[in-house]
């Protein structure tokens, strides 16, 4: 009977709302719905109330939401702090998982043990240099050689990974989700594109190949300078094609808001991205067209 009923259960799942993709705040409104219903139902008949509770919390864990349009109904009535809180937007920063406490102390001291200048590294290993028509830094023509030597063909080669953070292949899981999220012992690494995942792996081998103490920053910072790097790109890691500066608007599965994009213009893959607010700029003075 329980495998007859399996492909019941999958057509009424919304896979698109729940599990990895559940939005929280969507749970959280129809789940009290579901609850001022049941108790309503149940001041006339408590069994009915009951029935109709538990048949409400099923649905919801099933779909993800008990009344339809909720996902559009929270994006516009919920506050955007509300909002933000729970958002699973896709960025480069990562979903942190609670570790033992000695794991954090010791990530901590290896962190100021070994903690660099970001740019003094990368000028001293022969990354960067100053550019010759503006006071910036460029990337030096050895080392984007480097970069554009690279022929690496799949982003998510497991060995490629376990070499970029420091562990072994059975400790990563790739997650289904419109951007690159990978699941790496306690932690869900997200970018915003393949071709930024791109980027900080052909980075990483790059600078592997130019600097012995590479493997002595510590890994949140290699992260760091890796993500930075992106954007000295001038031509798109995954296409070739040149690069843009864009904004535009990002839905996730709680709100929609504004960014700024550095990326690439023909695959539109996004390298970086920043809220207008990082930049210092409103959202009507950005002054850029898409």
């Amino acid at each position: 009977m329980a495998d007859q009923s399996l492909p019941v259960l999958d057509r009424v799942r919304k896979p698109e709302y729940t599990g990895e993709n559940r939005c929280v705040p969507c749970t959280v409104v129809n789940a009290t719905i579901a609850l001022g219903l049941g108790i309503a139902i149940a001041v006339v008949s408590p069994p009915l109330g009951a029935v109709v509770l538990v048949g409400s919390l099923v649905a919801i864990y099933l779909r993800g939401y008990l009344v339809p349009g909720t996902p559009a109904l929270t994006k516009r009535y919920l506050p955007e702090w509300v909002l933000a809180y729970f958002d699973k937007a896709p960025n480069p920063i990562e979903e942190r998982r609670t570790g033992p406490v000695e794991e954090t102390i010791d990530r901590i001291e290896n962190r100021r043990e070994n903690a660099v200048d970001p740019e003094a590294f990368l000028l001293d290993v022969g990354a960067v240099e100053p550019c010759e028509r503006e006071d910036d830094l460029c990337l030096t023509d050895g080392f984007e050689r480097r970069l554009d030597a690279d022929e690496r063909t799949d982003p998510y080669d497991p060995a490629g990974l376990a070499v970029l953070f420091d562990t072994d292949t059975d400790s990563i899981e790739v997650l289904e989700r419109p951007y690159p999220a990978i699941r790496i012992d306690r932690r869900v690494r997200k970018w915003p594109s393949e071709a930024a995942l791109r980027s900080d792996l052909t980075a990483d081998g790059a600078l592997r190949e130019t600097a012995e103490d590479w493997d002595d920053v510590p890994l949140e910072q290699r992260l760091g300078i890796l993500s930075s790097l992106r954007s000295f790109r001038d031509r798109c890691p995954a296409c070739g094609g040149p690069i843009v500066v864009s904004d535009g608007t990002v839905e996730s599965c709680c709100r929609s808001y504004e960014v700024i994009t550095f990326g690439c213009g023909d695959c539109e893959d996004p390298l970086l991205e920043f809220s207008p607010d990082e930049l210092g700029l409103g959202q009507d003075q950005t002054g850029i067209t898409p």
